[in-house]
């Protein structure tokens, strides 16, 4: 036997052994196709069809009974993988091995973390002068209504004597901030809700209070959206927190401010940093530009305040920060790569007019850019000015003296990324963590007197042997030309012909850059003999500002045309091939494999959306929509909507078309994109798919939109995920990557014994007029031969009609036609329809008419759904 072939076998008796390993388990019933009640209608000149609008509403039990049955039924499929056991074992040995430490903070001479240790909560711990830890809080002794508790950030004091602490339940991101006495650990009486979970409060100079962002109470909220109309709160300790007056609020009504006045989308901060007279405060959102606005900090605590906003989102400044009177800015208006200004605020009259450049910074050098790290951009310290600066990727600290602006580079101690990057006003150097692709997190404390970096003792150990990995940087053309980054993750000794299955992550909004980050579970597929690569696409933050714009917007479109193109480089490098290659992605980044899939389906095989925004034109009818519109545009404007409907991947949906396979996974707290987004595509999709490949809905009920990932989650979605990718993308051996031996199967079971399958088999062909050219009855052959078998039978049939428009392009796929349907017993007593995947099948022949295999397929699919249920 060929080892092409032997490989081939050996795969499959591995399938059916996981098959048969389940047990003689009813299998789960498919849920009823989703109601359709289309509505139509005109916006701007465009007419909309919206046949699951009944789905919206944030209480709407038809739809969460829908969608709970959808999870059902996926989790009954997930759990039937014959290698989800295999993939849940090794990965949750991957998540739950050492001790991770994030969020360092330091304050009157302590250290302060959360420290999270196997499958336990992350707990926050305080490291004192001599080295002494102890625990201040941990959240599972919170525990309250709504979910597992986890700690989402926290806020020092200046003197670090106390410590608010944000607990959010179920992973929703809604919080209760709570305030603790350091010394002793003991809770104050000082409590404030609800505050979104990214928000810590900020302290005033002398600890007497704080600021804190509030959310609005719901009915006193924009179209019901619960991120719209905060309000900047102050607290004093000791008082009652119903009675802490409103300084700032996003849009109109009480507590307004005249002088700094905020859209009702955008989010209200105030600091007060010590040392300096000026309060700044700011008004963001999921956009880079931020207005900033400065007042006496003596005359900022007080409703009347009038504030002096010297930026404004026209002038692109993202990041600032204050140090005595000086104001600096990070602004890329005239450098897409960002540029640093300083302005004095002392001055009379001052405007950014008069601000001025602090440092010259390389061609390659880059210090904007949205990252999903613990990092400051500025962190202000005792003795300077720090900057983290990256350059392809590496980051990298500049150190700024305060009276002299003299400009010096930090030695860092290994080139990665800065994953912690932290400074204090009332401590000198600053906190700092590195990591790379295959680098475990390492962290330091910077001592400027010495220039050296002490090691914070909280090193991340590695839960396995990743040696063998290694990570290839490379490009590729795009579409239009454009070269585009791509990092890809591989064995060091795989071999490049096209063999190996491929995962391809990318994101392209809010000028978010993809860097290094080490994922063990996401090692783990590649140590298995796989490929996990990111795309840098356009909309991202990889090459400046002006990246970002250029998969912005009505330019979204080209940031999917990168993502769809990073296939194409994976197969022409031999990494893989389009029928062995899946997309990844999620949130925001759901535009971004919502139109590769809705555009660009026959491009690759599969799809993972996780928590994903994809129905954009409906976004101002749901939780923190409203928010969205800076980066994708307001479908409630004539000028923006044809840029918002021709991203949005629901309305891209086309009939009768081969889509790829799709896992969409949703957490049911999920406060960032509500899950109705998701139902509405998958019911779309099914709808009009003809490939017959399965399109799923994993659910989970403890889970919001993955910020806050309670202790094992990440690693039992990972696994659902690669038992996933397993089961609909085909390997093939080494020797024979375009092997057609190689050929997924796809496998349905059926609610009958092998004979009555059959003959719905035939039945269903007879009524189509699909004549049945042969019949192999390999039990009853195996009887005449002196051997046993359990009831294994093979029908061929076709329409030559058909099959001869695939043999015009190549011949040889004659071996493989006409149309084969295997259908047997297995061991367990249960009866199996098993099949060649056309998709894949005829992509190893390289036949490109996919209309012709479209019809195929789907016909393949209705054929074996009539033969396998009963109902029917």
């Amino acid at each position: 036997m060929s080892k092409r072939v032997t490989s081939f076998v050996l795969l499959m008796m591995v399938s059916m052994a996981g098959l048969a390993a389940t047990g003689a388990q009813v299998p789960p019933t498919e849920p009823a196709p989703a109601r359709r009640a289309d509505v139509t209608e005109q916006v701007f000149g465009h007419t909309l069809h919206d046949p699951y609008r009944w789905m919206e509403g944030e209480k709407n039990p038809e739809f969460t009974q829908w969608l709970t049955a959808q999870g059902e039924y996926t989790r009954a499929k997930l759990d039937s993988l014959p290698t989800l056991p295999a993939w849940a074992k090794a990965l949750q040995a991957s998540d739950n091995t050492g001790v991770v430490h994030r969020l360092q903070r330091t304050a009157g001479g302590r250290l302060f973390f959360l420290e999270q240790a196997g499958k336990s909560a992350a707990v926050l711990k305080v490291r004192e002068a001599d080295g002494r830890e102890r625990s201040l809080v941990d959240p599972t002794a919170l525990a309250g209504p709504g979910g597992t508790p986890s700690i989402t950030t926290y806020s020092l004091s200046p003197d670090g004597g106390k410590i608010a602490v944000n607990i959010d339940h179920g992973g929703n991101e809604v919080t209760r901030v709570s305030v603790f006495d350091v010394a002793s650990g003991k809770p104050l009486a000082d409590v404030v809700e609800p505050v979104w979970g990214e928000f810590d409060v900020h302290w005033l100079a002398d600890g007497s209070g704080f600021t804190y962002t509030q959310m609005a109470p719901p009915g006193e909220r924009t179209g019901g959206d619960p991120l719209q109309d905060m309000r900047l709160r102050l607290h004093r300790l000791g008082s009652p927190a119903a009675q802490d007056p409103v300084l700032l609020r996003a849009g109109t009504g009480a507590g307004a401010s005249a002088s700094m006045p905020i859209a009702s989308n955008r989010f209200p901060i105030m600091e007060f940093p010590t040392g300096s007279r000026w309060a700044l405060a700011s008004a963001s959102g999921a956009q880079s530009e931020v207005t900033y606005c400065v007042a006496p900090q003596t005359e900022a605590i007080s409703p009347t305040a009038t504030w002096r906003c010297l930026v404004t989102m026209a002038d692109e400044v993202s990041a600032a920060a204050i140090h005595g009177d000086t104001l600096y800015l990070v602004s890329s208006k005239t450098r897409s790569n960002g540029q640093l200004l300083a302005l004095d605020l002392g001055r009379p009259g001052v405007t950014l007019a008069d601000a001025k450049p602090v440092l010259k910074l390389g061609d390659d050098e880059l210090i904007v850019g949205l990252t999903l790290n613990d990092a400051q951009t500025l962190a202000p310290a005792r003795d300077a000015l720090y900057l983290k600066v990256a350059t392809n990727g590496v980051d990298g600290i500049r150190r700024i003296d305060y009276a002299t602006q003299k400009e010096e580079t930090v030695a860092m101690p290994l080139a990665g990324t800065a994953s912690l990057f932290h400074a204090s006003v009332d401590q000198d150097g600053f906190l700092l963590e590195l990591r790379g692709w295959t680098t475990p997190p390492k962290s330091w404390r910077y001592l400027p007197a010495s220039r050296s970096m002490k090691s914070l003792g909280q090193d991340e150990a590695s839960p396995a042997d990743y040696s063998m990995i290694m990570v290839t940087e490379t490009e590729f053309t795009s579409k239009d030309g454009t070269r585009v980054p791509l990092t890809i993750l591989h064995r060091k000794d795989a071999v490049l012909d096209g063999s190996h299955r491929a995962l391809i992550f990318g994101y392209g909004s809010y000028g978010l850059t993809l860097q290094p980050s080490f994922k063990p579970t996401r090692l783990e597929w590649v140590k298995a003999g796989n490929v996990f690569a990111y795309a840098h696409v356009r909309g991202g933050g990889e090459k400046g500002e002006a990246w970002h714009q250029a998969g912005k917007g009505a330019n979204k479109h080209k940031g999917v045309e990168d993502f769809v193109a990073s296939v194409d480089r994976l197969a022409t490098l031999g990494y893989s091939q389009p029928q062995r290659t899946g997309l990844v992605s999620g949130s925001a980044g759901g535009l971004l494999i919502g139109g590769a899939v809705t555009a660009y389906p026959s491009r690759f095989a599969a799809a993972i959306i996780l928590v994903p925004i994809l129905n954009p034109i409906r976004m101002m009818h749901a939780a923190n929509g409203a928010n969205q519109v800076g980066e994708f545009g307001d479908p409630g404007k004539p000028a923006d909507f044809p840029a918002v409907l021709a991203m949005d991947p629901y309305q891209q949906v086309k009939p009768a078309t081969a889509y790829p396979a799709m896992l969409v996974l949703v957490g049911l707290n999920d406060s960032r994109v509500v899950p109705w987004q998701t139902g509405k595509f998958v019911a779309a999709i099914r709808s009009a798919n003809t490939s017959g490949r399965p399109v799923w809905i994993r659910t989970d009920a403890n889970a919001g939109h993955g910020i806050q990932a309670l202790p094992g989650s990440e690693a039992a979605q990972w696994a659902d995920i690669f038992a996933f990718l397993d089961a609909t993308l085909p390997v093939a051996s080494s020797s024979a990557a375009h092997s057609p031996e190689a050929t997924r199967m796809i496998l349905t079971e059926s609610t009958s014994d092998v004979a009555t399958t059959e003959a719905r088999v035939r039945a269903a062909l007879d009524k189509l007029k699909v004549p049945v050219f042969a019949t192999f009855d390999h039990a009853a052959n195996a009887k005449g031969a002196g051997l046993s078998l359990r009831p294994t039978t093979v029908l061929v049939f076709g329409n030559p009609s058909v099959g001869t428009h695939l043999m015009e392009e190549d011949q040889s796929i004659a071996l493989d036609l006409p149309l084969r349907l295997a259908i047997w017993q297995d061991e367990q007593g249960r009866t199996w329809l098993g099949y060649h995947d056309l998709q894949e099948m005829t992509a190893n022949y390289h036949v490109t008419n996919q209309e012709t295999v479209s019809r195929l397929a789907g016909f393949m699919a209705n054929l074996v759904k009539q033969g396998a249920d009963s109902t029917i």
